[in-house]
């Protein structure tokens, strides 16, 4: 409702020099209504509907007030506010320029110019109407100015200003909004209108700065004006209030002492060819609708998804004697406009037909307070934002949804409501319906309910609000996800064989096992139960790293619903080295040899000491495949074991040991030689060797060894041999043998010739 403020209105007031009195007409006090406060901007912005410009009027270029007519209009009076409220509009903004109505270095405004702008501002609001008011024409360098050489005169211009302006204007209610700034931009120079927003150059970006600056001097002028300013809302506009300069990387809102009080404010004659090009088109193709969709798809991503308002400040379609095709761009925009909630503001300056095709703004001919182009405001009205009353009817949510969940969680989206205030949502508990948030803003879509169980149904449901008027609900039915799988690891494996398990999964109904094959996830077992917490992958191979992945899943009905994966990376482990044996040995050495192992990195191979197994080697190169153990004792059984590793990064893994037994030969016999001899016999000697079980004795016959004797115990060392024919050489030799069981193992042979 709307503040109907207690003043005299002066009907008619003629002042003439030769006249000595004044006679005023006054009309009685008007009842007060409610005062419209407390409302956040999204609120205000759903309540302002389509908006008129009142343009070339206040905001004049030239000194005192009969500065009003010098564009060539008449004086704006009650009756042509009235006629722009009959046409259904419900916001005016009116500009005004100040800087030539101030005097001294203070920029002190003219008590009569500011009288003046009260005076058409009551018009308005005595109609329940908005009114934006704001600094137009004052961008020059003897007032504000956006660049750091005149950053200083700049603050001080703007901050002065509003101080005032908020001042004279604190008592009145939240229908009056100011505009901080018009089109603050570099006038005169090639930057004036336009800049790459992605990449502006330095003195765009300079401005940009300025503009920031002045910007928030201005809101804190305003709050720091008492009264209801501190309740106000206030529009900001970026570089030339166009949306790249409101989009581009550089600009900032303003910090507010008041909560969601600030509107972004655009100016936008989209397509540019055909809306204010006057050497541009006349049509309004297909192909130019796309500017208009990405004007709003823009300011929707940007902003009003965001729960920040915009207000179009300035709009409109020069007249090109194309009256059906400017009814069919007000069609389109209007409507763009209010799906996105943006209140449009027809700009206005009463110039219809004339030489410059771009300035042809005139829709109301004020002296006649008839309608230029009916049509086309018709279409701006009906297509345009209506108006928020408390008696309208709420429209149902739309798009209620579910936007993720978790186990625990579920986080529920909607689409905006532009006739609400805001939202409740009930959650049902089993019995009945609880209310588990109400939501204040309608620009908040999104809600997370928290603290739910895992694998259950829940019933949700959605209306929204405005006063005391709610729509009806909107449902929704969701499943949680199972909770998540716990100790998913690795039980065993093998070179080819991974075996995983993980804990028991109450929540679930089952388990889904992916592998990674290199290019996309592939399930390799589906478990259609609970109790199974355990898989054993084949056919893997040796020293390769496996990626693994497991997800719960619980069935309602035939609907399946998954927890998030729980992942694992594997390494097999090498192929067991092969062909490990014996390649030589003596009676203190052992050397041993196996197959080369390709999956390996290198091996390690161990002793067995009698108590434990130590290490006695470790190669880093799987090229190594022999190595010779020495400093061994004789006739000794020795274990010993290699297993190949494989390094990934700073991780070792190894296959499985190759196991050997290894006997050492005997110590070769010494003390080999002949005790005595005769013409037909030959006594030999030798020591006892204490590692063999007995002896070999060798004679050569000419052309091959024959044993002449084996001994079964190795205390015997001596040998007599007879039979032997005179003056003949003989040759023998000896070695020594340990049996290992069955196994026969002996030393090397000694010799000797008589």
């Amino acid at each position: 409702m709307l503040t109907i403020k207690k003043k005299i209105s002066a009907l008619f007031a003629v002042l003439a020099a030769a006249m000595a009195a004044a006679l005023m007409i006054c009309t009685a006090p008007k009842a007060s209504a409610a005062v419209l406060s407390g409302n956040t901007a999204n609120q205000i912005t759903a309540q302002m509907g389509s908006g008129w410009n009142l343009g070339n009027t206040l905001d004049a270029v030239g000194y005192g007030l009969g500065s009003e007519t010098c564009w060539g209009n008449p004086k704006t009076t009650k009756a042509m506010i009235d006629a722009v409220k009959k046409q259904g509009f419900n916001t005016v903004r009116v500009p005004v320029s100040w800087g030539n109505h101030t005097s001294g270095n203070n920029y002190t405004i003219d008590s009569q110019w500011m009288s003046r702008v009260k005076e058409v501002v009551d018009y308005c609001i005595d109609n329940d109407m908005y009114v934006i008011l704001n600094i137009h024409h004052d961008t020059s360098t003897s007032y504000y100015y956006p660049s750091s050489t005149y950053k200083t005169q700049s603050i001080k211009f703007v901050k002065s200003i509003w101080t005032q302006v908020a001042k004279a204007f604190k008592d009145y209610d939240q229908h009056l909004i100011f505009e901080t700034l018009n089109e603050p931009r570099l006038s005169g120079t090639d930057d004036e209108w336009w800049f790459p927003v992605n990449n502006p150059n330095s003195n765009v970006l300079d401005s940009i700065k300025v503009i920031n600056t002045l910007n928030q001097t201005a809101v804190d002028a305003i709050r720091a004006s008492g009264g209801n300013n501190s309740d106000r809302c206030i529009m900001v506009p970026g570089y030339c209030a166009s949306i790249d300069g409101c989009t581009t990387s550089a600009f900032r809102m303003p910090t507010d002492t008041a909560s969601n009080r600030l509107i972004v404010s655009v100016h936008a004659y989209t397509p540019y060819n055909f809306a204010l090009n006057g050497n541009g088109t006349d049509t309004f193709s297909d192909n130019l609708k796309s500017e208009v969709d990405y004007l709003f798809n823009t300011i929707k991503s940007k902003f009003t998804d965001k729960g920040i308002p915009v207000v179009i400040g300035e709009t409109s379609a020069s007249n090109k004697g194309n009256s059906a095709e400017r009814i069919k761009w007000a069609k389109y925009y209007f409507s763009k406009a209010t799906a996105c909630g943006v209140p449009c503001v027809l700009w206005d300056n009463n110039a219809y037909n004339g030489s410059d095709k771009g300035e042809c703004h005139g829709h109301l001919n004020r002296s006649t307070l008839q309608w230029y182009d009916q049509s086309f405001v018709d279409a701006v009205i009906s297509n345009g934002m209506k108006p928020i009353s408390e008696d309208m009817p709420v429209s149902a949510v739309n798009g209620f949804s579910l936007s993720s969940k978790t186990n625990i969680t579920v986080t529920l989206k909607w689409a905006k409501n532009i006739l609400a205030n805001g939202y409740i949502l009930d959650c049902y508990d089993g019995t009945k319906w609880t209310t588990v948030a109400k939501i204040t803003d309608n620009s908040t879509v999104s809600y997370t309910v928290t603290g739910l169980k895992a694998s259950t149904s829940y019933k949700f449901r959605i209306k929204a609000y405005r006063g005391s008027n709610s729509s009806g609900f909107v449902y929704l039915n969701v499943n949680t996800r199972p909770y998540t799988t716990t100790g998913f690891t690795v039980s065993s494996k093998t070179n080819v064989t991974i075996s995983l398990k993980w804990n028991k999964n109450i929540s679930a109904s089952g388990y889904v096992l992916d592998r990674y094959d290199g290019t996309k996830w592939v399930t390799i077992k589906k478990f259609t139960d609970n109790a199974t917490t355990s898989y054993t992958v084949s056919g893997l191979r040796a020293s390769t790293s496996y990626k693994f992945r497991i997800k719960a899943y619980k069935m309602y009905g035939s609907s399946f619903e998954s927890s998030a994966f729980t992942y694992l990376n594997v390494n097999t482990r090498p192929y067991t080295t092969t062909g490990f044996n014996v390649d030589s040995k003596t009676n203190s050495s052992v050397t041993l040899k196996w197959n080369k192992n390709i999956s390996a990195s290198g091996y390690v191979l161990d002793r067995y000491d009698g108590t434990k197994w130590v290490t006695i080697k470790k190669y880093t190169s799987n090229a190594n495949t022999s190595f010779t153990v020495t400093g061994l004792s004789s006739s000794a059984s020795y274990k010993f074991r290699i297993k190949a590793f494989k390094m990934y990064g700073s991780s070792f893994e190894s296959s499985a040991f190759t196991y050997l037994n290894v006997n050492t030969r005997p110590s070769t016999v010494t003390g080999f030689g002949v005790s005595a001899k005769t013409s037909n016999s030959v006594s030999l000697k030798w020591d006892k060797n204490t590692s063999a079980s007995g002896y070999v004795l060798d004679r050569y016959d000419g052309t091959k060894w024959v044993t002449i004797k084996k001994f079964t115990d190795n205390t015997a060392v001596y040998l007599k041999i007879s039979g032997l024919s005179s003056t003949t050489g003989c040759k023998f030799r000896i070695k020594a043998y340990k049996m290992y069981g069955s196994s026969f193992e002996s030393s090397a042979f000694a010799y000797v010739t008589t």
